[in-house]
């Protein structure tokens, strides 16, 4: 069967189940089709039709590469890239720019969120070349698969002119393009494997880190640096951590003010969707105003847990920004409504783009609001949206919120969820008018790494929110990728999409996967998670860790093409790095069982990338976290003890009189039980629970022991509240509890320990 033959086999196959969006015959066939027509990547297919001959990343291009001594175009990008769409349609979709890419080179495409480890190879040599990245990349490799000269986006004329260019180098100065290419190698392998002597790392790396951060942060409109603002998650989830930990007075700790800025600003601007919930990637402007419109699974997560902790940490029910709630629900609710697939997993974005207009979308002309709305209403919009004529983007409307919704309805005297309650009546009015337009496109496949960041989140807002709808949710989208997402050994894959799983997961999977099971077992108590969670690490140990040197790679070793270098990543980007994420993960996998050599990992792990913690701490901020938690556990409301055979979920509740109560409930596994309040034997250490705050903060008025498992003897097994009484008298400190236990099973008692709990 001829390739063309294959081609049109492989369009039949496929027809409906993507779009076919330039080059359209009279009967609505493509005029050109390429092998990307045999890929599963929505990117991918949208080039299957581009006049360029492209070529999916494997060996076949590289092989045709060398055979025809041809140099390589190598592009990444995409699905909801809009200067990818643009360069697509100025050069990818001119016939010119296709006969030169076709006569003088061999053309690869790569979707950047199914190879993620190509991408940082590259990105990195494009930033060597050029001091700068993004997307598209532009990159010109030897069929050795390394680089020679890379940038971004080229306009079409300067992209001619550039190909004639390199054309006429490969064939007059080929000796000097391949000294540049092994030159660039090189360093992108020194840069991506970078080792320097083991460091002692702690708590002053932290401290560093957490003053760049001061530093670097915009006071005045929140976030950090200039334009564009993006949110930068990492950077507040260190400073999260932090403030998790402090004893003292939230509103005293300077780290307060830069967090709360930075989600308040957040909130309060267009780069948050008003109407439906979820935030869009990042804003083009420093007030956080105008958003580069597209919409990626990875920012729901990670902000959605951000916004459930704060509210936590603000005080949660009892005195808490309810604001903070909100959001996190309404951004969770957003993606259960508009990003979850039937099997429960959640689709990974939403274009910028709709009708040829970046933000058409998500934009209200003040004639369509007029139209819709009655005049209280238009009012309302003033004050709560600042909506007005002219405009706040192309004489348009963005809606966001000028004032803090507290403050508007105190200037309505009204309360606030009496203008929630106004504030819905109008979404319900906007949001069906909205859904009626002409959608951006939706990227649905699913990437085993942001989902499993999505199933992180919702377990943790299930917990801390008491929603039971988020935890179930979350559920069933680790259910769907153990069952869908793996390979016939019971190995990740790192994309499902049209009923098919393909492409080996790498390391930034499996350590959000395995972060995503221990989430869930904190969350349900159901074992089978953590078992699944332990399988999960030693799957991650044998596939990526570095026996020698410490350190995970990025990347499996059965992938196909040339891979120049395997990299090791330490940066925190969009998303946390993976090996940042591993050690968070490997902690609490420590904590939640015994298993050889995790302990030691997790110290080789810590002393491979000390040195550049050392030398960089702020670009490693969800390392730092890594760290914190090695040093000692967040005294959060889930603790462990007895290497995980104990857990501890506490609560502080209030009551209308202003009494407050704390709730410890320990479940103890099976053959395990701790000693009594008074130990039998003077060579035990007795269960006492009791306060370190002074009493100036709190006072412990009295203390239950509540058993629901039969007693044993002079201790408790199976599972046993402690309830706490007590009075507070600083309403900004919070409640910090001491618990003392000692474990012991039938034939051993394990060293006594104290477990400390904050709760705000």
């Amino acid at each position: 069967m001829s390739i063309e033959e294959q081609f049109q086999q492989a369009r039949l196959a496929k027809q409906g189940q993507y779009e076919v969006r330039t080059n359209l015959m009279h009967n609505g066939e493509p005029v050109y089709t390429n092998r990307l027509i045999f890929e599963d990547s929505p990117y991918l297919l949208q080039h299957a039709h581009n006049p360029v001959n492209w070529y999916p990343w494997g060996d076949e291009a590289f092989v045709t590469a060398s055979a025809e001594n041809k140099p390589i175009f190598l592009s990444i990008g995409y699905s909801t890239c809009h200067w990818c769409h643009v360069m697509e349609e100025e050069s990818f979709d001119n016939e010119q720019v296709a006969e030169l890419l076709n006569t003088h080179f061999i053309s690869i495409k790569v979707d950047r969120e199914q190879r993620p480890d190509l991408d940082e190879i590259y990105m990195t040599g494009v930033q060597l070349i050029s001091g700068q990245g993004g997307w598209p990349m532009s990159s010109f490799l030897t069929s050795e698969g390394k680089p020679f000269y890379g940038a971004t986006y080229f306009p079409p004329q300067q992209f001619m002119s550039l190909l004639q260019r390199i054309q006429q180098f490969w064939s007059l100065k080929r000796e000097a393009i391949e000294s540049d290419a092994l030159s660039i190698s090189n360093k992108i392998h020194q840069q991506l494997t970078h080792r320097e002597k083991a460091l002692e790392i702690g708590q002053l790396q932290i401290n560093q880190a957490l003053s760049a951060l001061k530093e670097n942060e915009d006071t005045q409109c929140g976030g950090f640096g200039n334009t564009p603002k993006f949110p930068n998650e990492s950077n507040l989830l260190l400073l999260l951590d932090q403030l998790e930990r402090d004893k003292g007075p939230l509103d005293e700790n300077p780290l307060w003010n830069t967090l709360n800025r930075a989600l308040m600003a957040m909130l309060q601007g267009g780069i948050y969707d008003q109407l439906a919930g979820g935030f869009h990637r990042y804003a083009t402007d420093r007030h956080w105003l105008v958003p580069h419109f597209e919409k990626m699974l990875y920012n729901q997560a990670q902000l959605a847990q951000l916004f459930a902790r704060t509210w936590r940490l603000s005080g949660a029910e009892i005195n808490g920004n309810a604001e903070y709630r909100r959001i996190c629900e309404e951004t969770l609710d957003y993606v259960l409504r508009e990003m979850r697939t039937e099997k429960g997993t959640f689709y990974s974005a939403t274009d910028a783009d709709s009708e040829g207009h970046e933000g058409k979308f998500f934009v209200w002309s003040w004639h369509e609001l007029k139209q819709l709305l009655s005049e209280p209403q238009i009012d309302l919009l003033k004050v709560v949206y600042g909506t007005s004529k002219g405009g706040n983007f192309e004489g348009n409307n963005i809606l966001f919120l000028p004032k803090p919704l507290i403050k508007v309805a105190e200037r309505m005297k009204i309360s606030y969820h009496q203008l929630l309650d106004e504030i819905d009546k109008v979404k319900q009015l906007l949001y069906p008018v909205r859904q009626k337009r002409p959608a951006p496109l939706r990227d649905e496949k699913v990437i085993t790494e942001w989902n499993a960041m999505m199933i992180k989140a919702f377990a943790e807002a299930g917990l801390i929110l008491n929603q039971t709808r988020y935890t179930e949710a979350a559920e069933q989208a680790a259910l769907s990728i153990w069952d869908n997402s793996r390979d016939t050994n019971g190995l990740l894959l790192r994309i499902y999409y049209n009923g098919i799983a393909s492409g080996a997961a790498n390391l930034e999977d499996y350590s959000h996967y395995l972060q995503a099971l221990i989430k869930l077992y904190d969350a349900t108590a159901n074992r089978d998670w953590l078992d699944k969670a332990r399988q999960l690490w030693r799957q991650m140990s044998s596939l990526f860790w570095e026996p020698d040197g410490g350190g995970f790679y990025t990347s499996q070793t059965n992938t196909e093409g040339p891979l120049i270098v395997r990299a090791q990543p330490y940066f925190d980007g969009a998303t946390p790095s993976g090996n940042a994420v591993a050690l968070a993960a490997l902690c609490a996998l420590n904590e939640r069982c015994c298993e050889a050599g995790l302990e030691q990992q997790i110290n080789q792990l810590i002393a491979r990338f000390s040195a550049m913690l050392e030398k960089a701490p702020m670009a490693m901020c969800y390392m730092l976290t890594g760290i914190a938690q090695r040093l000692s556990s967040n005294p959060s409301c889930v603790q462990y003890a007895a290497q995980g055979a104990i857990k501890v979920d506490a609560e502080l509740t209030a009551t209308l009189d202003n009494r407050f109560f704390a709730t410890l409930d320990l479940n103890i596994s099976s053959g395990w039980h701790i000693n009594d309040q008074k130990a039998a034997d003077k060579n035990l250490i007795a269960t006492q629970v009791g306060l370190g705050n002074s009493d100036a903060a709190w006072t412990l008025v009295n203390s239950q022991y509540l058993p629901s498992s039969p007693r044993l003897g002079m201790g408790y097994q199976g599972h046993l509240r402690i309830q706490l009484d007590l009075e507070r008298h600083l309403t900004n400190v919070p409640l910090l509890i001491l618990m003392q236990l000692q474990a012991c099973s039938d034939s051993n008692c394990l060293a006594p320990q104290q477990i400390e709990i904050l709760l705000h």
